[in-house]
């Protein structure tokens, strides 16, 4: 009973944490901007830009699709239809509910759906993640190289540490599994009896799919595929500054997708509310562009980004056919022991 008193306080703190942080945002977002400005930038916006953007977003899902297809194909071949339409559906649930809710749903559901191991579905979720994640950061000590700027980005030697920490888990997970089964075998004590072989399998599972990653090609693929997606969200921001005629750069887009995730790293509310905006206004005026001009494109980015998913998430949802309850006991264990 205290410890789930104590779970209820830490959620509740996490959710007065996210509200004053995204309050914060908004104001910061919308003091002394001016008015007349913001709507005129909106009333000449071009259309046209705006509609390639809308169509590069939801391309971009389907990119996501084709790298979890490569993933998952030891065990299944799924469609990319039917990929896109989970990633649809778990970017529209992290965007309504805090706390990455999305990504175990996603699993919960190809698990179901498809009948596959659900360790191994959440194991190429986590590659994905650490994949992400390395590029990310890659990316983010690249920034000064970019720019041809001599002063070293912020927070590099903590940046690049975390970056060689995750890439020696990969190296582990793929080349050294028995190790990482060791650990799971040791952490699996802190489980109920009754339990511990539930979870020794579900781990072995999730590890297996790390094993795929052993060929180069296949490596080789993955990687290139997680550097076209983020291409292809740098590529939404750019095909918006036509859109505003602002006369910036590719390059400058991808400094603003870093700001926008750095930004976003904190607790906030739903939807990432005022964060994207003030991150965005941040980062533009470093290019001279005005607070309220900055602001009305990140008004229009944040709706590209965002409200695609939300609207085929809410037509996608219902047809899943989904007990949330089920799903919150992390796929169960019936289909690792099917497989």
């Amino acid at each position: 009973m205290q410890d789930l008193n104590k779970k209820l306080r830490q959620k509740w703190f996490k959710i007065l944490i996210g509200i004053c942080v995204t309050s914060l945002a908004l104001w910061l977002s919308f003091r002394k901007v001016d008015w007349d400005v913001l709507k005129e930038s909106f009333l000449h916006v071009n259309s046209i830009w705006v509609s390639f953007a809308l169509v590069n977003t939801i391309l971009s899902v389907y990119a996501l699709g084709w790298r979890w297809q490569i993933l998952l194909k030891p065990k299944i071949k799924i469609p990319l239809g039917s990929l896109f339409r989970l990633n649809i559906i778990s970017q529209y649930v992290n965007i309504i509910i805090p706390g990455r809710f999305g990504e175990v749903l996603r699993a919960y559901l190809a698990s179901k759906q498809h009948k596959v191991s659900g360790g191994y579905v959440i194991g190429t979720i986590v590659i994905e993640k650490i994949l992400d994640f390395i590029v990310f950061v890659v990316l983010w000590i690249s920034v000064p190289f970019f720019f041809a700027m001599e002063k070293e980005v912020k927070g590099f030697r903590i940046a690049l540490f975390f970056c060689l920490l995750a890439t020696l888990l990969l190296f582990l997970f793929i080349w050294r599994p028995n190790i990482v089964l060791k650990w799971t075998r040791a952490l699996s004590f802190l489980f109920p009896k009754r339990l511990r072989r539930d979870f020794q399998a579900f781990c072995e599972k999730g590890i297996e799919a790390f094993s795929l990653l052993k060929s180069t090609k296949i490596l080789a693929v993955v990687v290139l595929l997680t550097f076209g997606f983020i291409t292809g969200q740098v590529l939404t921001i750019f095909l918006l500054f036509k859109a505003f005629n602002l006369n910036l750069s590719f390059w400058v887009g991808l400094f603003l997708l870093l700001a926008i995730q750095v930004g976003s790293i904190p607790p906030s509310a739903p939807g990432k509310i005022g964060i994207i905006e003030y991150a965005v206004i941040l980062a533009l005026s470093l290019f001279t562009i005005p607070k309220s001009q900055a602001l009305s494109y990140a008004i229009m980015l944040h709706l590209v980004a965002f409200l695609p998913k939300i609207i085929l998430g809410f037509i996608f949802l219902p047809s899943m056919d989904i007990s949330l309850k089920k799903g919150s006991k992390l796929l169960g264990t019936k289909y690792d022991q099917a497989h």
